[in-house]
């Protein structure tokens, strides 16, 4: 397997582990024997266990952030930005039920440079979400208004996101039309 394959598939790997039991629970051993190498290879793709991690979580948030811009930069109009956004969120629990819960559980955790990685992409996404609200609402809300509106979006949909992972594919969306609607109806009354 070349290189940039098998660092794929050890944070793969890694991924489901850290994602069942956690980053202290978790041994290069262990990934390793589940990966199907030895030690010395894991070893050369990632010095320690926290590079290990640090590249898993910088990943995940990639990814995120990547789906979410996406979302907010579709040319269908406000409201179909909000359910495109809202969807990135669903979609990336769904598709990385293991990645979202370890940077859920980074938001609180005790290592201070996890919890930095997530924060900053955190910010970044709600920097992009309230530049768009502050450039659509045409300069009839603030900067800082518009963050805390951005905020409370993004803390609703990742709420909303990971109440309920196993619930049916129709059940999701039945969540994101709901979402949409408490949305728009609470931004498009914020401005005069």
């Amino acid at each position: 397997m070349r290189a940039p394959e098998r660092r794929a598939q050890l944070l793969q790997v890694a991924r489901r582990a850290f994602g069942a039991s956690g980053y202290h629970a978790v041994s290069m051993e262990a990934v390793a024997r589940e990966a199907g190498v030895t030690k010395p290879i894991l070893y050369d793709h990632f010095p320690s266990k926290k590079d290990l991690y640090l590249a898993l979580i910088d990943a995940d948030l990639a990814t995120l952030h990547e789906h979410v811009q996406r979302a907010l930069a579709s040319p269908a109009g406000n409201r179909e930005r909000i359910r495109a956004s809202f969807q990135a969120y669903f979609d990336f629990v769904d598709d990385h039920a293991e990645g979202f819960r370890l940077l859920m559980q980074e938001t609180v955790g005790a290592e201070a440079e996890f919890r930095t990685r997530v924060e900053r992409t955190r910010e970044q996404i709600m920097s992009d979400v309230a530049d768009l609200i502050v450039r659509e609402s045409k300069g009839t809300l603030d900067r800082e208004h518009a963050e805390i509106v951005a905020l409370g979006l993004i803390g609703m949909v990742e709420t909303v996101a990971q109440r309920e992972p196993s619930a049916s594919k129709r059940r999701r969306q039945e969540a994101i039309e709901v979402l949409v609607r408490l949305a728009w109806r609470g931004i498009t009354q914020l401005t005069p």
